[in-house]
């Protein structure tokens, strides 16, 4: 759930205001860094991306009637699969090796081997090819390899392969999968990512397929996490021009203590005034319940 430039709850504009520096950029780069930190931050307490994405996920089902997606709010449902077909087949049958393996991660196909001990890896970003067949195109290009793609799935999109691990193509053939036969009994209830099929989701690892949009439009971001966001990009832009060996300063009656900062603004029992951030985004967590 990394946090970019364009992702960031909130836009460096913003929070150059929020933090008094009116035009002045002179700190534009830190402080994009920062929003950006503070960002993926929120994103972890909620379990959620928050500003829109697309999103193409494989889930286990587990005989049960609902699904939980991992995004929300969402927006929009586009695609829904039970069932895998065979979209291609990897193998490597170049200079003897002692092993050699093809890995799907979620953005990446990976290709490995060792010869005479020296370890080549390659990686294919799957969101930098078109179709499955300019993929095959880009493996085959490295030596040894060998790609053997089902003329069906030629157009299919790389970034709806299935993920597995590293499997061995040391002289072996490996079957790589894509969602096929869309799922026409389900629906989705609220923008809470629950979706539900009266005849329950089918057993099985991996194999409910999913693309969908969720999240929010930045500028619709509700304003307590905007909020939260900005607290923290406060508190680390702050830290970030004082001594960092600093643990407390008193100038007259001021005094600054950054342990009672940290505590307020992190701490699950900070004190009277609650976390900063946790009281502004908590309702924004997702509730599931027991046999929902």
């Amino acid at each position: 759930m990394a946090q970019t430039g364009a992702t960031a709850i909130i836009s460096l504009e913003d929070a150059r205001i929020y933090l008094g520096k009116g035009s002045d950029t002179s700190d534009d780069r830190l402080i994009d860094l920062l929003c950006q930190h503070a960002s993926a931050m929120i994103v972890k307490e909620l379990g959620t991306n928050v500003v829109s994405a697309t999103y193409k996920e494989y889930s286990d089902g587990d005989g049960g009637q609902c699904l939980w997606l991992e995004n929300y709010p969402v927006t929009s449902v586009d695609f829904i699969a039970t069932h895998r077909e065979k979209a291609m087949s990897v193998t490597y049958d170049g200079t003897k090796a002692s092993y050699a393996t093809v890995e799907v991660t979620k953005t990446d196909l990976k290709i490995r081997s060792r010869v005479n001990g020296v370890v080549t890896a390659t990686s294919f970003a799957l969101s930098d090819y078109a179709t499955l067949s300019a993929l095959e195109t880009a493996v085959e290009l490295i030596s040894g390899w060998t790609v053997t793609l089902a003329d069906l799935f030629s157009t299919y999109a790389p970034a709806s392969l299935a993920p597995v691990p590293a499997r061995n193509v040391n002289v072996e053939v490996v079957d790589l999968e894509v969602p096929d036969e869309g799922e026409v009994s389900c629906e989705l209830r609220g923008e809470t990512g629950r979706l539900w099929n009266p005849y329950g989701w089918s057993v099985g690892h991996n194999n409910v397929y999913v693309e969908y949009t969720a999240g929010y439009a930045r500028a619709d971001v509700p304003q307590p996490i905007k909020s939260a966001a900005m607290e923290l990009v406060s508190v680390l832009f702050n830290f970030a021009k004082k001594d960092p060996s600093l643990k407390s300063e008193k100038i007259g009656d001021y005094s600054y203590t950054v342990a009672d900062r940290l505590n307020a603004v992190f701490s699950k029992d900070g004190g009277q005034l609650g976390n900063m951030v946790l009281a502004k985004i908590k309702s924004f967590r997702r509730v599931t319940v027991m046999g929902a």
